[in-house]
């Protein structure tokens, strides 16, 4: 229901979107004017659009000032570096965007996590920076922590110089656009993407305790598995998406924490098919069964042993697999709603959401999307909610507790007895 209720208020908002876009300026030839634009009444914009590049050279506000001009090219922003034309991934560049604002500007921007590392200046002042930046692999400290920081206010034009590094993942450059707002939007934004997470995290914690005591009550296990579901991704969701874990241990190694992100994935994968197969035992296959476990153990002990820059690349094709494991649960539901499995049609309306929402955080991943943490927050809250309510009924846990001492005419003289 609540995945229903999103697409619709989604479906709805689509004419104040397009209406807005019609009067949002455009970022052409690395400049943004926005000095007509009222952020309080028409809301946050994208800095997405024309930013000046310059591929191989880290280069201060103090650099331009002083030597001009450097060679450059305008390219869409954001966009990975392995994705634009002559680039590759490790590495590191400058990018620069002049804004235009409007006079007496109260405003802040919102910067995602960069590949691998940033720091940007806001014309001469640092504003915001995620480890070290570095010409060097040696030199460079990676860091993912999203943020929010606020533009000065004593200038109506503003230089952008955004400076990143990658030495450690398969992945360089950004990939999600820099959002800018009134202080109070984007303050608000992110309180509500931290609370989100926070809420996510905490209640699937809270499912994995009681499950697990649950499963260890009524010796299920299918209560099992799922309260390890809840706990693995918990994890995942703690050290993914808004990298809740970080924002309070800021100093959390980078390549223990990416490790983890992964390896949380690869062991929920296997985890939700062992889950499937213990409540639907006559419809999963075996061999698929084992099969996918194998291949999920390997992408694990691939990630636990080699280095970020090298595991990240099988990324895009651990994507395409996790697509296999939808589609052979949906196949897997199909099955039990033909032959009338009992409370299937609960897991059909969970695993729909989960549907809805995975595709959602896979386009957000690849950029189609902007990704929200609180639609990936409410959608994956509200689908381990239904999972645990359906899952009481096909192991029978409410109709045990409905079990009665009280002794019945067929106790007494059994189910046949003839008057």
């Amino acid at each position: 229901m609540k995945g229903v209720i999103t697409y619709i208020v989604c479906v709805l908002a689509l004419p104040t979107y397009f209406s807005q876009a019609q009067h949002t300026p455009t970022l052409e030839k690395g400049v943004a004017d926005f000095s007509k634009y009222n952020f309080t009444e028409n809301g946050p914009v994208s800095l997405a659009g024309e930013w000046e590049l310059y591929m191989s050279q880290l280069i201060s506000p103090q650099d331009f000032q002083t030597l001009g001009r450097q060679a450059f090219d305008f390219v869409d922003f954001p966009s990975a570096w392995n994705a634009s034309s002559g680039s590759q991934n490790f590495g590191f560049a400058t990018y620069r965007l002049n804004l235009i604002l409007p006079r007496q500007h109260l405003l802040a921007i919102q910067l995602p996590h960069c590949y691998s590392a940033y720091t940007l200046w806001a014309n001469d002042e640092t504003i915001a920076k995620n480890g070290v930046v570095a010409t060097t692999r040696e030199q460079s400290v990676p860091q993912w922590l999203p943020t929010t920081v606020n533009l000065p206010n004593e200038h109506d034009t503003i230089s952008l110089v955004l400076q990143i590094s990658n030495f450690n993942h398969a992945i360089g450059g950004i990939r999600e656009a820099i959002t800018l707002g009134t202080r109070e939007d984007m303050r608000l934004r992110e309180s509500i993407s931290l609370t989100g997470t926070i809420i996510l995290v905490s209640a699937l914690t809270l499912l994995f305790i009681i499950s697990f005591f649950v499963s260890a009550l009524y010796k299920s296990r299918a209560v099992l598995l799922f309260s390890l579901l809840c706990l693995g991704w918990g994890v995942r969701e703690a050290f993914s998406n808004y990298y809740l874990a970080i924002h309070y241990m800021p100093d959390f190694p980078w390549e223990v924490a990416v490790k983890i992100e992964y390896i949380s994935l690869f062991a929920v994968m296997i985890i939700t098919m062992l889950f499937v197969a213990s409540l639907f035992k006559e419809d999963v296959s075996r061999i698929f069964k084992y099969l996918f476990c194998f291949c999920n153990v390997v992408f694990v002990l691939i990630a636990a042993f080699l280095e970020a820059s090298i595991f990240t690349q099988f990324l895009p094709v651990y994507l395409s697999f996790a697509a296999l494991l939808i589609a052979y649960i949906l196949y897997v539901l199909v099955r039990a709603v033909v032959y009338e499995r009992q409370g299937v049609w609960l897991i059909v309306a969970c695993l729909f959401l989960g549907v809805i929402i995975f595709s959602y955080d896979l386009i957000a991943y690849q950029g189609v999307a902007t990704f929200s943490p609180m639609i990936i927050s409410i959608g994956y809250l509200t689908m381990f909610i239904l999972l645990a309510i359906a899952l009481l009924f096909q192991v029978g846990i409410f109709k045990r507790s409905a079990a009665t001492n009280l002794l019945t005419y067929e106790d007494l003289y059994g189910g046949n007895s003839s008057m």
